[in-house]
């Protein structure tokens, strides 16, 4: 009984390291927590499975907010699955070696279920739970799983001190955190450019924000007109957000003629996120205007949201949800696509792009600037929000760049290369950010090295394992 206690304030502890609470040192002490409860239980793997179920449903319980609590629950349940792993954790009861399996294992863990099935969901992967951490910067030497590496190994440690056990190992630990706290952000910037970000807000909050035909339009169009009248310089770009447009300009003439009267009049190239009606479907595209109020550049989403741009399983999901038929499938896009204005090479980034690492990847490659467009009004009055914030921020360190995004009801952000928030929006209400980003164009080692960092990361901790293990022998 103490162990099944223990394993849920372990996930509580956990979950409460992302947002709403941003508790990062709460993921070291949920470590911990985790290892007295398996190492002390005949059942370890369902206090594993128990420890997961919590946290799963308390950092993703926004995922229902507008289409009900099965949806959600069968979520968490795949999630969860992917940590039933760490039951082996209590697999020959008498080694202290044990618990360094814990490390492996959450890193694999994490690294699973950011790319399966359906190209993974890796929203709440434990790194996204650090931007605030003090040893954040690591992540731009050695990517994001760093940051995960780091934590658990700080739980670990937090274990085995009142466990007395292995205190070299503790002291080891704490000194390799003292470094990675020290290390220095890879700053390389050359030059700065303006950037004027619009929150137009929409209609109304849910599913159906954009029921009415350009009315966001609309509504984005009147926030830049406020905008552009109350700053006192002329911006390198103006920035929508996801799905600002809501209807194909391009089919609808009037909606590109405004647009491009906008980019003309304020002699500002014009980068929104459009929904084109194309041949083949529906596409979800970030496209720039010049400031001739020509197109110049058309992106297409290439990671598209599972369930929300396109259902997987159909005929199962219509099944156990019916407001799956009201979801009609996306196209994606083919290839990664910058937009160049003002000496600047942004790479656009997709609201769930900033989840797949690969799609990451290849879009930051020769730029240096990152502009995410995301559109959260389906889940506006919950911690969805904040918490692709905290993943923008983790972005934008592991990337060496500045990074804007900018929502249709916020949170809106400009965020440094060193993850530190510059200037942010309030959420459900319009407004807009007008900032002066750092332009950088030098990769950063995580960059790189991409997935080999995660690999050695894999092993590295692996092989701490089997070493601990012989020495216990």
């Amino acid at each position: 009984m103490v162990s099944f206690f223990l394993s849920l304030v372990s996930g509580l502890f956990l979950s409460a390291a992302f947002a709403p609470l941003n508790l990062w040192f709460s993921l070291p002490l949920s470590i911990a927590l985790f290892l007295y409860a398996v190492t002390k239980t005949r059942h370890p793997y369902f206090v594993a499975f128990v420890f997961a179920l919590v946290f799963n449903y308390f950092t993703l319980s926004w995922t229902g907010t507008f289409v009900g609590l099965i949806p959600t629950i069968l979520l968490v349940l795949l999630q969860s699955v992917f940590y039933l792993p760490l039951g082996l954790i209590s697999f020959k009861r008498g080694r202290v070696s044990r618990v360094w399996l814990v490390l492996p294992l959450l890193l694999v863990c994490d690294e699973l279920r950011s790319n399966f099935p359906f190209g993974g969901f890796g929203w709440n992967r434990l790194s996204f739970s650090q931007a605030d951490a003090p040893y954040r910067l690591i992540a731009s030497y050695f990517g994001d799983l760093s940051l995960s590496a780091i934590a658990i190994s700080l739980g670990i440690a937090l274990y085995l001190f009142f466990a007395r056990a292995q205190l070299v190992s503790v002291a080891l630990i704490m000194l390799c955190s003292t470094v990675a706290i020290l290390l220095p952000a890879q700053t390389a910037g050359q030059g700065s450019a303006r950037i004027l970000a619009i929150q137009g807000n929409v209609p109304q909050l849910g599913l159906d924000f954009n029921l009415r035909a350009k009315e966001v339009f609309q509504m984005h169009v009147k926030q830049t007109n406020i905008a552009l009248s109350q700053i006192d310089s002329k911006p390198d770009v103006i920035l929508w957000p996801e799905n600002a447009v809501d209807v194909d300009p391009f089919i609808n003439r009037d909606v590109n003629d405004q647009i491009a009267d906008i980019a003309i009049k304020s002699d500002t190239p014009i980068i929104a996120g459009v929904v084109l009606k194309a041949p083949q479907g529906l596409q979800n595209a970030s496209i720039m205007w010049s400031n001739k109020g020509k197109v110049a550049t058309t992106y297409v989403k290439r990671a598209l949201t599972p369930f929300g741009e396109y259902i997987p399983l159909r005929l199962l999901s219509e099944f156990v949800s019916p407001l799956s038929k009201n979801v009609t499938d996306f196209i994606t896009g083919d290839k990664a696509v910058m937009h160049a204005f003002a000496g600047i090479k942004a790479s656009p980034i997709i609201c769930y792009e900033l989840i797949d690492d690969a799609t990451m990847n290849s879009s930051v490659s020769g730029t240096n600037l990152m502009l995410v467009q995301t559109n959260n009004a389906t889940f506006a009055k919950s911690s969805q929000s904040m918490q692709q914030l905290n993943i923008g921020r983790i972005r934008a360190i592991e990337n060496n760049r500045w990074l804007v995004s900018v929502s249709t009801t916020g949170v809106s952000a400009v965020i440094n290369n060193e993850g530190q928030v510059v200037s942010v929006t309030k959420q459900n209400r319009a407004g807009y950010l007008y900032d002066k980003v750092n332009i950088i164009a030098e990769e950063s080692t995580a960059h790189r090295f991409g997935s080999l960092s995660s690999i050695v990361l894999i092993l590295a901790s692996l092989s701490v394992y089997l070493r601990k293990r012989s020495y216990d022998a």
